[in-house]
């Protein structure tokens, strides 16, 4: 009797660390860069670009001038994210969450919402690794923005961040390998005022006509930083 306890314990601990390491290996799976496109109630076309390490994700879009962090959870073929919502270098301003379903391991498709503005609309989205250039070293240089409202210039060496903006802004910080695609991003800003303080987030580099863009998406408890460099 004894004996059939225990095997019974061993099974219910073998269905336990199955189980983890099967939703742990399809987190994994989905990690790296999603892009795509949604609506708001209905109206317009938005770009979306969610960036996803195990169950941390950030997010950000250009056109709504919104940036997202938080996490995805994943069951089965099924996602469902929670996210904080930013104005572009901006504040928060509530939260999102987005539910729907992976087709063919390369697809999201679903809904979204907010609170409390109770905005919603369809999210869809597919894997765009390859147009994504893998970390490593490449992030290792001095990097420039010509933004017409701002411009930036940071270098990066040995994974180290520093830099002004043309108001004076210092920027220091440091990045870290997350997985083949996307980069841990510490930032800190000084002398700026408000926007002083502490930013975690990620990084990824994107490669638009040839041309190599670091792009930078941070947030703290209260204010969002999105920087695209060359």
């Amino acid at each position: 009797m004894f004996k059939n306890y225990v095997v019974k314990i061993i099974k219910i601990i073998n269905f336990i660390i199955i189980t983890f390491l099967s939703s742990t290996a399809f987190a994994n799976s989905e990690n790296g860069i999603w892009v795509g496109v949604f609506d708001i109630n209905g109206h317009g076309k938005y770009d979306f670009t969610g960036l996803i390490d195990n169950n941390n994700a950030t997010a950000f879009t250009e056109k709504a001038k919104v940036i997202y962090n938080g996490n995805i959870k994943f069951k089965d073929n099924t996602f469902e994210w929670d996210l904080l919502m930013y104005l572009k270098d901006g504040n928060n301003f509530g939260t999102a969450k987005i539910t729907g379903k992976i087709i063919q391991s390369d697809i999201m498709s679903g809904k979204w919402i907010t609170e409390p503005a109770k905005d919603y609309g369809n999210i869809y989205l597919i894997r765009a690794n390859e147009k994504i250039i893998d970390t490593g070293e490449i992030i290792n240089k001095q990097w420039a923005s010509y933004d017409e409202n701002k411009m930036y210039f940071l270098e990066i060496n040995k994974n180290i961040i520093s830099g002004k903006d043309k108001n004076e802004c210092n920027y220091y910080g440091h990045t870290r390998k997350l997985n083949k695609k996307i980069y841990e991003l510490n930032l800190e800003i000084a002398s700026c005022g408000v926007s002083d303080g502490i930013y975690k987030g990620m990084a990824h580099i994107k490669k638009e006509n040839d041309i190599n863009t670091l792009i930078l998406n941070a947030t703290n408890k209260n204010f969002s930083v999105f920087i695209k460099l060359q």
